[in-house]
């Protein structure tokens, strides 16, 4: 480790890499010794990554028995796609270094698939390539860029966990003055968080008793994430529109609000499915999982009491894509009314005294209980913030 620079010298970074771009993020903080929040700098770069035409990504079935096996054995094809990756990921970082000043760099960094026992690879993705040496591959080529790391990356995150991380640190996070809330980000997949009894709570830790929302099937079949991320949801609409794809002037928020019937019906949809989502998890916070045998048995084998249990959120919130929808006046009518119509009732279908008389005004959902969140770029903020926290060690 190189010696530890004036922090003045010192720029922080956050990553988010997705599974079709990396994007990285400038953060800033009063101070590396005592950081109190974070806040996004104006700095930022991305990279789509180039899908080469021989790269054919590898089952997921055999995925997990290789890693099972302790043996993974990658393809030319996944070597050289993995490659690509690397290189967007490192010229990404790069170009937030040098639009900061260059000097010394302290990097966090959030990726999908299962990662390697230490945390600094992937053994398991989807739609992508495996990556067991990711950060020393990285690190490499940030070296050879002419970014001086501070600290090695210390891990790779989930986008979920930073999200979570991100709310609590941001001077703007919606995690902060609260002890009980669940944050839904809504971008290309869906991502869950919660904070229970005053501290986050991952949804690795609580796999027990409390599933994803890429993994619960909701009551139309699909799982909850591929009808309402803001992915699926657009998706879903361009082939109620015959199409195999959107212009900007097509999304469904942007047809219902000129009135366009099909999109109007399409975002009641949307907006009937995040509130079945968003009561799934009050109920299973204050009473455990529900009998519901349309989520299938992995859902009915999950525990019922938990540690948090009689816990009632203090805020639900919507992030990401979906969250500036739900916060946008023009779109208001089009899923803000309708979502919160929805919560409303399913909260009093449920027979559920407390949660109703907690939440509900008549039949109106009580104003300030679910709250877009503001916090831009959430993901590699928190990738930031773990960044920090594994630099300064336990305090």
């Amino acid at each position: 480790m190189c010696p530890p620079p004036q922090e003045t010298d010192c720029v922080i970074i956050g990553v988010d890499g997705g599974a079709t771009e990396v994007k990285a993020h400038a953060v800033a903080c009063a101070s590396l010794e005592r950081p109190t929040s974070f806040e996004l700098r104006e700095e930022t770069a991305s990279r789509r990554y180039q899908r080469l035409p021989d790269f054919e990504p590898i089952p997921v079935a055999v995925q997990l028995a290789q890693r099972d096996a302790g043996n993974l054995e990658l393809s030319a094809g996944e070597e050289a796609q993995g490659a690509e990756w690397i290189t967007a990921a490192a010229e990404a970082v790069a170009d937030v270094a040098t639009a900061c000043g260059g000097g010394h760099a302290l990097v966090g960094m959030g990726m999908p698939g299962l990662k390697t026992a230490g945390g600094r690879g992937i053994c398991v993705i989807n739609n992508g390539p495996r990556l067991p040496h990711y950060l020393d591959q990285l690190e490499r080529s940030l070296a050879d860029r002419g970014v001086v790391l501070i600290a090695p990356v210390a891990r790779l995150g989930s986008d979920a966990d930073y999200c979570g991380l991100g709310e609590l640190h941001a001077a703007e996070g919606l995690f902060r003055d609260i002890d009980n809330a669940y944050y839904v980000g809504c971008g290309t997949g869906i991502a869950d968080a919660m904070k229970l009894g005053g501290r986050l709570v991952s949804f690795d830790e609580a796999r027990e008793w409390i599933q994803k929302s890429w993994q619960m099937p909701s009551a139309l079949g699909p799982t909850f994430e591929k009808l309402v991320s803001a992915r699926s949801m657009n998706d879903c609409y361009a082939r109620l529109l015959g199409c195999d794809g959107l212009s900007d002037a097509r999304f469904p928020e942007v047809d219902a609000a000129r009135g366009e019937p099909l999109a109007l019906a399409w975002m009641d949809t949307v907006a009937l499915v995040l509130a079945d989502l968003i009561v799934e998890r009050l109920r299973t916070i204050k009473n455990g999982r529900c009998e519901a045998p349309h989520r299938g048995p992995a859902y009915a084998a999950l525990r019922v009491d938990h540690p948090f249990a009689g816990t009632c959120l203090d805020r639900v919130i919507i992030g990401q894509r979906i969250g500036q929808v739900y916060d946008d006046a023009r779109f208001r009518a089009a899923l803000a009314d309708r979502l919160d119509a929805y919560v409303a009732a399913f909260i009093k279908q449920s027979g559920d005294t407390e949660l109703t008389a907690r939440y509900v005004d008549g039949d109106r959902l009580k104003p300030g209980f679910l709250r877009a969140s503001r916090l831009r770029a959430a993901p590699a903020l928190g990738a930031a913030v773990a960044a920090v926290q594994a630099y300064r060690g336990p305090q």
